[in-house]
């Protein structure tokens, strides 16, 4: 075991909270050692041993006496016993007696004894020739001259103890050597007469050949044996409120008994870390103090007993007694005298650990070797107990070793069970051993692809570092086609070209054909979803009629119901997804993020958790939320890091750039821009809307001919992957836009004119915003018309971010007209949705003019889904009354737009105000539809 300086300081501070200790259960033990003394003082030699279980408080029992013993006038000689020092010949008995209050002459005899070991002929060098066999511990035969250096020292002994009393006080006697070990026994038989105390304790029966005090001293009618125990439940209250505090300590004290079994050692760490922990009223946590006195009392366990507990930490739960003594190499009585040992000690409850704390700090104790040593003979032996494959499988990845064709079919077998089970995987750790033992070349390949694979689920590029031998692999012809297709997919998403990836290769015998047509069509769905591929579906321009939205929506729908994390293609879910947003639907888009964005969480795909939040940030752009927006691009870089992503990057990016530019947020904006991306991305759907966010921010900015240069690059890009539908991405519109700020009207009307040609009329939101444009393009007084039928679409469409636009539009239309009461009453919905957007600041940059709301507070109409649903409650006369008052009508106009009698205008507003819960037009919600005077 390795000791630390920590472990140290920590047994400092226990030594100096020994006498808060001593006053807790521990007076009769201190009592019987003072009668003892009592006794050696009067003029009788006796002796004593201390004994109970590691920890419990032998040494301070041992040096309170010592103190006692000083204060009464005695000469107190004290040493300890080492385990690492157990082959220094005389090393106990020359620390025991190098006291500058010795007299001269026995220090000279002591130096003599010891010049005694190197004399021995045959003798190891610093090693003390081994008793006879068979002799005892006070009967071995030994040289002459070391006889003759003992029966001096005893003499000498026994005149210092005529003018003193003295106390010979040995700790740990069991780790002595044996050379002092027989001294002691030498000098406790020939001073029985003198006024010397000797006492020891005992840690255990780890003495050298059985040797300890008990062999000796056992029938010994003036030894006394004094035993500590672990502390009771009452006496570690005691002890916790003399470290902490009378109140604290009550609460504590079940727990504290229950973890540390009594073993004051633990109990004082106990105390340690719930000061570091601070005041709360919650569970305290075992931290460093208790992990250090762990490796303390183990250091001065017994061999057994710490062999014991290192068997127990490498098999965790899986221990029962004999395999315990099958680790060790022992019978099964030895195993169980070990166990019972460490029981005692209060570090074991019916065998186990009390605290997973334990196994940790057991293992950290242990040389790397020994410990991987120690983790390979357990999966040995579990296997052959026929064990769980996972418990295997877990020794061998300790182990770093995976010796033989078992323990390579054993971690596949365990990584195949972790990744079904949903559980915190470790089967990626499994593979990558397995990959490193396999010898058979084709169960290699495979392993490497299930490796690929899982590593995928959390990390693609730790995934990536696989690829290369995947490849080769590939070369060799011997992938499979599910495997090939995890090669393809994996090129894919680091941005290589559709056309450099190899095709997936159907191997009937491995797969079946039915499979092999899987594994091609999740490869197909890829190359279509990144590279806008078009030999697949009509909806990336392959000949034949578009599919509607209806059929659309129902595909997606039938998809996402269809998918399972971490089975299904997540290529097949994102297109999906995609394909709603693209019909308008960006409501049940957030439904299914959010739906499989769960899923994702609980089952732990990273990756996918990661891309559904992305797109969810796309959603909430899409409707508007751009604090929602903005808080899902920023966790789904969080749960995946840049370097992830690969060309999948444009997704968080480009809605986080969107979020930060509509918020007025530039310097947040400079930041996602400053992100570094793959060039490869730029060949992809990905980029395209990396493109396409980018040149809105340099619209936002002013930065015309950056804006424009960017839509066109989208633009192009499209038109070379066949796909150039506004419904994807309408680049026209933004190159339209900065078009007119740069004075270029004529081309701003060649591009919006083909984004509306190639628009189908379902695309209500290509078509709204397409119809702002054209409404700038238009004289003053026609306007109105277009863009009143742009609010219509953007509407039904769920953008609220473009409706904001064309509301701002709309009221610069009537302002510029001299309709100023309605142009006030418009700006006012544009500035209260924007605010409802997150984007206070967006019609400051849009309206040609200040505009300053109703100082009187809005009313609470509750949260927006209680308004969308208060909204639905209103008739379709109500809600047309409501539209033209929401943008300043007056009655007599409604009733004039409408056909129908002011009395009846205010008395279908009288049921709005209530149906919404308001008092006053200025409060009507921004969520209220609004539409052309007189639509339906």
């Amino acid at each position: 075991m390795k000791t630390t300086e920590q472990q140290t300081e920590r047994l400092t501070e226990h030594r100096a909270d020994a006498r808060a200790e001593l006053r807790v259960e521990r007076r009769a033990q201190l009592h019987a050692l003072h009668e003892v003394f009592d006794r050696t003082t009067a003029g009788e030699g006796s002796a004593a041993v201390v004994t109970g279980p590691v920890g419990c408080g032998k040494t301070d029992v041992l040096h309170a006496l010592c103190r006692h013993a000083a204060r009464a006038g005695a000469l107190v000689l004290t040493a300890t016993g080492v385990r690492a020092e157990r082959d220094l010949g005389f090393g106990v008995l020359d620390r025991l007696l190098d006291d500058p209050e010795l007299p001269h002459d026995t220090a000279g005899h002591v130096r003599a004894l010891l010049s005694t070991v190197e004399r021995e002929p045959g003798a190891p060098a610093g090693r003390p020739a081994a008793p006879t066999a068979g002799a005892g511990c006070g009967e071995q035969p030994m040289p002459a001259a070391r006889a003759r250096e003992l029966r001096a020292l005893c003499t000498a002994l026994r005149e210092a103890a005529r003018h003193r009393p003295l106390v010979i006080a040995v700790d740990d006697l069991q780790h002595a050597d044996r050379p002092s070990v027989a001294a002691l026994m030498y000098l406790r038989r020939r001073l029985r007469t003198a006024r010397v105390l000797m006492v020891f304790t005992d840690g255990g029966a780890d003495a050298p050949d059985g040797v300890g005090p008990h062999a000796e001293l056992a029938g010994d009618p003036d030894c006394r044996t004094v035993r500590v125990a672990p502390l009771t439940r009452r006496g570690v209250t005691e002890l916790l409120a003399a470290r902490l505090d009378p109140r604290t300590a009550e609460w504590l004290a079940a727990e504290c008994h229950a973890l540390t079994g009594g073993n004051p050692l633990l109990v004082h760490a106990f105390a340690d870390d719930r000061r570091t922990a601070g005041d709360h009223e919650g569970d305290t946590p075992v931290g460093s103090s208790f992990s250090a006195a762990l490796g303390t009392c183990l250091l001065r366990c017994d061999t057994g007993a710490a062999d014991a507990a290192r068997a127990l930490a490498v098999l965790a739960d899986l221990a029962p007694i004999s395999l315990v003594a099958r680790m060790l190499g022992t019978g099964v009585e030895a195993a169980a005298r070990a166990l019972a040992a460490l029981t005692e000690a209060g570090l074991l409850d019916e065998g186990r650990f009390r605290h997973p704390a334990a196994h940790a700090a057991v293992l950290a104790g242990c040389e790397d070797a020994d410990r991987r040593a120690h983790h390979l003979r357990a999966a040995r032996l579990l296997h052959e107990d026929g064990a769980p494959g996972a418990a295997v499988a877990r020794q061998l990845v300790a182990a770093q070793e995976a010796p033989g064709p078992w323990a390579v079919t054993v971690l596949r077998e365990a990584a195949e069970q972790e990744s079904v089970a949903d559980r915190e995987r470790f089967g990626a750790d499994c593979l990558e051993l397995a990959v490193r033992a396999c010898g058979d070349p084709r169960e290699r390949a495979a392993l490497t692809a299930l490796l690929v694979r899982d590593r995928w689920r959390t990390s693609p590029s730790v995934a990536a570092r696989h690829l290369g031998a995947l490849e080769a692999h590939a070369r060799d012809g011997l992938l499979s086609a599910r495997d090939s297709a995890t090669l393809t997919l994996g090129q894919l998403w680091l941005g290589r070209a559709a056309d450099t990836v190899p095709r997936a290769a159907p191997e009937p015998t491995r797969t079946g054909f039915a499979d092999t047509g899987r594994y091609r069509a999740d490869v197909r769905g890829a190359r279509r979803l990144l590279y806008w591929d078009t030999d697949t579906t009509a909806d990336t321009g392959s000949e034949g009629p578009e599919p509607s939205a209806e059929e659309v929506t129902a595909d997606a729908e039938l998809t996402l119901q269809c998918t399972r994390i971490g089975d299904t293609a997540l290529e097949s879910a994102m297109a999906a997804l995609y394909a709603l947003l693209h019909v308008d639907q960006p409501g049940q888009a957030a439904h299914w993020c959010d739906t499989l964005i769960a899923e994702a969480t609980a089952r732990r795909e990273t990756t996918w958790r990661a891309v559904l939040t992305g797109i969810r940030a796309e959603t909430a752009v899409r409707q508007g939320a751009l604090a929602d927006a903005e808080r899902h691009a920023r966790t789904a870089l969080a749960v995946l890091p840049p370097e992830d992503w690969g060309v999948a990057i444009g997704i968080p990016l480009a809605a986080r750039l969107v979020a930060c530019t509509f918020t007025g947020r530039p310097e947040d904006a400079q930041g996602v821009l400053t992100q570094r991306v793959p060039q490869e991305m730029f060949r992809t759907r990905f980029g395209g809307q990396y493109l396409y966010a980018r040149g809105q921010h340099y619209l936002a900015a002013g930065r015309l001919r950056a804006a424009l240069e960017d839509f066109l690059r989208c633009g192009e890009l499209m038109r070379a992957r066949g796909v150039d539908r506004p419904a994807l991405i309408a680049w026209r519109g933004g190159a339209a836009t900065a078009c007119l700020g740069l004075g270029l009207r004529e081309r701003a009307g060649e591009l919006i004119g083909e984004q509306m040609e190639l628009s189908a009329p379902e695309h209500l939101r290509v078509r709204g915003s397409s119809l702002r444009t054209i409404a700038a393009l238009n004289e003053a007084r026609r306007r109105p018309a277009l863009l009143w039928e742009a609010v219509t679409l953007l509407q039904e469409a769920g953008d609220r971010l473009e409706l904001v636009g064309a509301l701002a539009d709309l009221s610069s239309a009537h302002h510029e007209l001299g309709d100023y009461n309605r142009a006030r009453m418009v700006a006012g919905r544009a500035v209260r949705l924007a605010q409802d957007c997150g984007a206070p600041s967006l019609c400051e940059r849009l309206l040609p003019y200040p505009v300053v709301l109703d100082p009187a507070p809005p009313a609470d109409t509750g949260p927006a889904d209680a308004r969308t649903d208060a909204i639905a409650t209103l008739s379709d006369a109500e809600r047309r009354v409501a539209a033209l008052a929401a943008v300043g009508y007056s009655n007599r106009e409604i009733g004039r737009e409408l056909f129908i009698t002011v009395s009846t205008v205010e008395q279908h507003l009288t049921r709005v105000y209530r149906k919404l819960r308001i008092s006053r037009r200025a409060d009507l919600p921004a969520e209220l539809p609004l539409g052309p005077p007189g639509a339906a």
